[in-house]
């Protein structure tokens, strides 16, 4: 019977045993004390008879020595090793920590090799060969995950990750697998390549042909020629001013479109230049993708309201490709927009239709074919180099290790890949036939159906191979594993974490990568997606377990919606999921479970990420789902008001007036709820509009809705915007009225949102004030705003408080502290992600340059500020511009400067106190008395003309 082992409690500051790149236990190094207690944290307990044998074979009482060490060890730390005959530790190593981290965590966590430079003098030959194994393991065990980075690294990274993984310290001299892996991961041309290829070639020296690498992310295989054409497009030296460009890469499903689109960001990168890649994967609408494009361009961060907005986020001679934009109808026109928005950007767009109009004289189109395979002429030299044969064996090694070119075997291998049309995707399947199938076998079945891989008139592309070979690839699966395929159909991608949750063992997912049914597509990431060629086949056999598929899309649903429900809706992590989360709703809807709340935490979503355009048509579709599920009325009305608001929220201002006016006129307006929140829309574009009147009137009624049916929190909002729309209007009264009714509720509210109505409170006060004894008033709450927005981790309060505090600053005329806080300003928008360009940071500095009397500089900083304003869209900065620099201006062009003050002066759509201020400057600089009625104002014009002036202006 084998004696219980002793249970041990870790003491509270027992310390990690360290073992890589050295031997310490919190400062304590006796080495003979410390090897005992990490043979025992690595092996388990251990007799001591054991442990005295192995490192006191030449003791003449080795169980004394043990003692010894023993008791040195315990002195310093009591509970590190415990037990009588078989001695067990609580103490956690590093190297056992380490085992259990992957990818770049493991890398991170290695200090060096085992026990590295340890003395193992007087142990036993077998303690030595026990420290070289673990050395060998660990250090294996680094550089497989620091090649498995390598591997799905950012191209950026991935030269110097292969470097990491072939000169891991303490690992064995590499192996040819472990080559072949990094070489195509290296930096062409550099001294690690060729130490790599001149190292595999003495590996493979008297080989007959090399054993074929398993597959990675690799240099291209026979597109070579067309990588080489991309490039040189992509390098060539633009006119000036960049005119950009189109580079269009067509060809069937499976044929390579992506594969040479992330080869081209691979070698992009590696030459320092500007490249960034978006997945264009289903997505149906040039809003949809230029949202994806917004994405990719400023991960982590909402995106801008403009296509040209994006120019600030893309350096000089930038490339940006496009992969996969096959379900685009309307592509031709976003090309278009991006030309005109973005210009002197190089795209490079991968999809399998060729849209007329695309491309222009200067653009470039390649149409992909099979890879080039050998002719039935063609000796083994000339098979091996072709790329089709090079192909079929890498893949052909992921099952059949022992598969090598041979002159037995050349003529089979040669004879597959001209019959499936060196179709890289079709040779992968066919290739994974191997497992179940000897290669006469694969030959045969190719040859046997090659009636139907060549269409009559020959000239296939070869579409119809790569049905034929998925069908028997499908047919080579497990019950199981065509069940997992099956489950994932409902799935756009997905992160391989998810899913077991979505039915789906790991180890099914790896099966399913084996055999070329799953893909890993985003550089840099672990998602995976079915291989979009097969998604036909894929789509075929669900139609014949529809069972299972109601299944799994129930399981999808319920998955991303508990997932997404529990994330806040800016999460940046939710933006992966995006097409999951629509596919869970549009099931949930379909299945009688979706909930209104879901929805608004969908738009939410939306509206805080900046994904206004493409939302809109999002829940539209939502919207249209819920109606012919006939969704309860709640859910219904959530969507429409989602559709009309983000319609809002992008600028489409008819369309989101025409879906509140049916809305307002139909059924669902009955309930209160969701009649003040259309009311409450429809307000907001009238205030765009410039009908302030109407707004008012509107927010009115959304106002007393809210205190009907007790919405505490939206009461509050409403009279915020209530008191906005009186402030630009100019009523004085019922702003002071408002005001201290918002006031009047601060002790009751929370202290986020009390802050928030202070803030709103501290903005109008600031315009009703005129007097330096009512500003040091107000300066003393902006700081507190300031102070308040940092210790509550408010970003946007503490912008606010940066904003408020340094203009009043202006207007006590506190210039040098003007200064000082300007500063401040533009290092807390860097540090929290947001540009400088800020156009209320230009309008300051605008400002104090012209007081300080530096209108050299002010002039550059307001034309800055003309910039900004016309990307955000917000007139009033527009406004404060021309009032800025009006007596500069006036100088220049006397005439028009007078015509836009008086318009300005008299137009319902400028701020009330910007036209009382136009109205004191026409008086002192022209002596102008205006007449009191509403004028026409083209804010676009009034940018134009202020760019022009304040670009030509000199003293």
């Amino acid at each position: 019977m084998t004696e219980p082992t002793p249970t041990l409690t870790p003491a509270p500051t027992t310390p990690t045993l360290i073992t890589l790149g050295g031997l310490d236990l919190a400062g304590f190094r006796k080495v003979k004390s410390l090897l005992l207690l990490v043979y025992v944290a690595l092996e388990g307990p251990t007799p001591r008879r054991t442990l005295a044998t192995l490192l006191w074979p030449g003791a003449a009482r080795p169980e004394g020595s043990l003692r010894v060490a023993l008791h040195a060890l315990r002195e310093v730390h009591p509970g590190a090793l415990g037990g009588e005959d078989r001695l067990s530790t609580p103490v956690t190593s590093d190297a056992a920590h380490l085992l259990t981290l992957r990818g770049e965590a493991a890398w991170d966590a290695y200090a060096g090799p085992f026990l590295h430079g340890v003395p193992l003098t007087g142990v036993s030959a077998e303690f030595e060969e026990w420290v070289e194994t673990q050395r060998e393991r660990l250090a294996r065990h680094v550089q497989e995950e620091a090649l498995r980075a390598a591997e799905t690294a950012d191209p950026a990274r991935a030269a110097d990750w292969a470097a990491r993984a072939y000169r891991t310290p303490g690992a064995p001299p590499p192996d040819a697998d472990l080559l072949r892996r990094a070489l195509p991961l290296t930096l062409p041309g550099s001294p690690l390549e060729a130490e790599i290829r001149a190292e595999l070639g003495e590996l493979d020296e008297g080989t007959p042909t090399p054993a074929p690498a398993p597959r990675v992310a690799a240099r291209m295989l026979g597109r070579e020629a067309e990588l080489d054409t991309l490039l040189a497009w992509t390098l060539a030296p633009q006119p000036d001013p960049p005119a950009g460009g189109a580079a269009l890469i067509t060809g069937p499903g499976g044929i390579g479109k992506s594969t040479l689109t992330r080869e081209l960001l691979r070698e992009l990168t590696r030459l320092d230049r500007p490249a960034t890649l978006v997945d264009a994967e289903g997505a149906t609408s040039a809003a949809e993708l230029g949202a994806r494009l917004a994405a990719a361009l400023t991960p982590g961060q909402a995106a801008p309201p403009t296509l040209a907005a994006l120019s600030d986020h893309l350096p000089p001679h930038a490339t940006v490709l496009l992969d996969g934009a096959d379900a685009l109808n309307d592509l031709p026109d976003l090309l278009r927009a991006l030309r005109r928005d973005l210009p002197g950007v190089r795209w490079v767009i991968s999809s399998r239709r060729s849209p007329p109009g695309l491309l222009g004289e200067r653009d470039l189109l390649l149409p992909l074919a099979g890879l080039p395979q050998a002719p039935p002429e063609a000796d083994l030299a000339q098979i091996a180099a072709s790329s089709a044969t090079q192909l079929f064996l890498r893949e052909a090694a992921r099952t059949r290790r022992d598969l090598t070119l041979t002159a037995g075997n050349a003529a089979l291998i040669a004879g597959i890949t001209r019959r499936l049309q060196g179709h890289p995707l079709a040779l992968a399947l066919a290739a994974s036939w191997l497992r179940v199938e000897h290669l006469e076998a694969v030959y045969a079945r190719v040859l046997t159906e090659a009636a139907q891989l060549t269409p009559e008139g020959g000239g296939s592309d070869g579409r119809r191979g790569l049905n034929a070979v998925a069908r028997r690839s499908w047919d080579l699966l497990s019950p199981e594993q065509q069940h997992a395929a099956l489950r994932l159909t409902v799935t756009s991608d997905l992160d391989p974490a998810d899913a077991p949750h979505l039915g789906v063992p790991a180890h099914l997912i790896d099966e399913l990568l084996t055999h070329n049914f799953l893909e890993a597509h985003q550089p840099g990431t672990e998602r995976l997606r079915l291989y979009p060629a097969l998604r036909g086949l894929l789509t075929e056999q669900a139609a014949a377990h529809p069972d299972l598929i109601t299944q799994a899309r129930a399981d999808h649903a319920h998955h991303y919606l508990t997932w997404f429900t529990a994330q806040p809706p800016e999460a940046p992590p939710v933006d992966a999921e995006r097409d999951n989360i629509v596919a869970a709703l549009h099931t949930a809807l379909e299945h009688g479970h979706a909930t209104a709340a879901q929805i608004d935490h969908f738009l939410a979503h939306h509206d805080r990420r900046g994904l206004h355009a493409s939302g809109t048509d999002t829940f539209a579709a939502l919207a249209d789902a819920a109606e012919d599920a006939c969704a309860p009325d709640s859910v219904q009305a959530a969507a429409q008001i989602a559709s009309m608001w983000l319609a809002y929220r992008a600028g489409r201002l008819l369309d989101a007036q025409t879906l509140a006016g049916h809305f307002l006129a139909g059924p669902l307006a009955a309930d209160p709820t969701s009649r003040m929140k259309v009311l409450n829309t429809l307000a907001s574009v009238r205030v765009v509009q410039g009908q302030f009147q109407a707004a008012v009137d509107l927010n009115v009624q959304t106002l007393a809705l809210a205190v009907a049916i007790g919405d505490r929190t939206r009461e509050l909002y409403y009279r915020l915007n209530l008191l906005t729309y009186l402030t630009f209007m100019g009523n004085a009264d019922e702003v002071q009225e408002q005001l201290l009714c918002l006031e009047g509720q601060l002790p009751e509210l929370p202290e986020v949102l009390s802050w928030q109505v202070r803030r709103a409170a501290l903005s109008v006060r600031l315009y009703l004030s005129d007097s330096p004894g009512e500003y040091e008033q107000l300066l003393a709450e902006a700081q507190a705003l300031l102070r308040a927005g940092r210790d509550l981790r408010l970003y946007s309060l503490e912008t606010e408080g940066h904003e408020l505090r340094t203009r009043l600053a202006l207007r006590l005329g506190r210039w040098r502290q003007v200064e000082g806080w300007v500063k401040d300003w533009k290092l807390h928008l860097t540090s929290v992600g947001q540009p400088i360009k800020d156009p209320n940071v230009g309008l300051v500095e605008t400002e104090l340059h012209y007081v300080r009397g530096r209108s050299a500089q002010a002039r550059s900083s307001a034309w800055q500020a003309v910039q900004a304003a016309e990307l955000s869209g917000n007139p009033w900065e527009t406004m404060e511009v021309l009032r800025i620099a009006v007596r500069d201006l006036q100088a220049r062009a006397p005439i028009e400067a007078q015509a836009w003050l008086r318009r300005a002066s008299v137009s319902s759509r400028v701020h009330s106190q910007q036209r009382a201020q136009f109205s004191r400057l026409l008086l002192e600089l022209f002596g102008d008395q205006t007449v009191k009625e509403d004028s026409h104002l083209d804010f676009a014009k009034l940018r134009d003309w202020l760019k022009v002036q304040l670009l030509g202006a000199s003293d």
